[in-house]
């Protein structure tokens, strides 16, 4: 069985993998939000986002994708707290470093949320890109 949280997860993920309008994405989160993304290919020194920033970032990233996607490999609850195992693919719109537009960009990430009552008030993300110059051979290994 599922819980609200849960389901919340994977309605933000879909929320945010549609690159719709940032207000459908905004709805998850608290009005005290911090998202936190750890030192990757993209962000070397890693960043730190607060409510006041995400409509820019989440429009800018509007403007990089054609699309992406959001697979799901595992999500676990403990409380308040989930942690999802994703694998992320997004075809850019636009030149992004040494790629072309309408490349495929890849990254496996590990999203750590932290709910309070529905809303996110809490985002941690391990983002890991394998190299942008070759194709990516890398899978979740099944258990």
């Amino acid at each position: 069985m599922s819980s609200s949280n849960f389901a919340r997860t994977h309605q933000y993920l879909q929320a945010v993998a549609s690159l719709g309008p940032f207000e459908n994405v905004a709805d998850f989160y608290a009005p005290d939000i911090v998202i936190q993304e750890f030192p990757n290919r993209i962000a070397p020194q890693g960043r730190i986002r607060r409510a006041a920033e995400l409509r820019a970032a989440y429009e800018q990233g509007c403007k990089i994708l054609q699309s992406q996607i959001y697979a799901a490999h595992r999500i676990l609850e403990a409380g308040d707290e989930i942690v999802a195992e994703l694998e992320w693919t997004g075809i850019l719109a636009v030149p992004v470093m040494n790629l072309p537009a309408g490349s495929e960009m890849r990254a496996f990430v590990a999203m750590f949320l932290t709910f309070r009552n529905g809303k996110i008030v809490s985002q941690r993300n391990y983002d890991c890109y394998p190299p942008f110059d070759a194709p990516s051979v890398y899978s979740p290994v099944q258990e």
